[in-house]
């Protein structure tokens, strides 16, 4: 039988990582709602620049004449988790990317321990790119993967770029795959304009800012909701690990209990054989 002080050392064992894990789930839980206010004022500055895509291509249709690429070549950037202890979040992407027709592709993937994973799965990657693990690291990271995404598309003459990576949703995430570019400029068409507006620039400089623009906030957006799906993830393998260890805890008690009236009925037991022995 277990003795009652060995039961109290598990117990309080449990009780800490209970703390740690409560730690875990606050900090998780506080970058998902930190990145649900960033996405929703990222979602109103992406419309902005869609009106404008509307605008520009509505006036100007001859910049859109799709033009011939000699290679069908796809950029995908896969985000992935920068941090552990969010279940099966990169395992769910690498399975959803693995479906997808890569063809003549080059694959980036974003995020550390992503990229441990994808490794450990012998998935071929051209190169491996540091995530970010909250909303504040998220800038610099979209400014740094942005130009470096637009020199090699056009420097090496891709036709595509898809982004894949997870979006929150009602405490869970959903995985996407977004292109990019070139835009969908199918999209974006509006009503004629009966008025044309008093341009200062070229309209093919108007339209090339207004896509890198939007490379730059689908960048940002695709980090941002893959830190929330991160972080919610996170927390939902904490909030699961702390039921555990509650009813861990639950069970240890139980038991103790048990062993201390044990314990107490021995002494007892003992004390009265004591004295009958005194008495005879």
């Amino acid at each position: 039988m277990i003795p009652s002080f060995a039961l109290k050392r598990k117990l309080q064992s449990a009780k800490e990582i209970e703390e740690i894990v409560s730690s875990m789930k606050a900090f998780a839980n506080f970058n998902v709602q930190t990145a649900k206010k960033g996405l929703s004022n990222l979602r109103i500055y992406q419309n902005s620049i869609e009106d404008s895509f509307g605008e520009i291509i509505t006036l100007f249709p001859y910049l859109i004449k799709e033009k011939l690429s000699e290679t069908k070549k796809t950029i995908f950037v896969v985000f992935m988790s920068q941090e552990g202890l969010c279940g099966f979040f990169n395992e769910d992407i690498l399975n959803f990317f693995e479906k997808i027709p890569q063809g003549n592709s080059i694959t980036i993937i974003i995020g550390t321990k992503g990229a441990e994973v994808a490794r450990s799965r012998k998935i071929s990657c051209s190169r491996y790119l540091n995530g970010a693990s909250n909303v504040e690291a998220i800038e610099i990271n979209a400014i740094e993967l942005s130009s470096y995404l637009i020199e090699i598309f056009e420097k090496e003459h891709f036709s595509n770029l898809n982004l894949i990576y997870a979006e929150l949703e009602a405490g869970s995430y959903n995985i996407v795959e977004k292109k990019v570019l070139p835009p969908d400029f199918s999209k974006f068409h509006k009503q004629p304009i009966q008025e044309k507006p008093l341009l200062y620039l070229q309209a093919e400089d108007i339209l090339h800012a207004l896509i890198k623009e939007y490379l730059h906030t689908s960048i940002y957006r695709a980090f941002i909701e893959s830190v929330a799906s991160e972080n919610q993830a996170r927390l939902n393998a904490m909030v699961q690990a702390s039921n555990a260890i509650k009813e861990r805890e639950k069970l240890l008690m139980q038991e103790l209990n048990v062993h201390r009236q044990q314990e107490i009925t021995d002494e007892l037991l003992d004390i009265v054989n004591a004295y009958r022995s005194i008495i005879k």
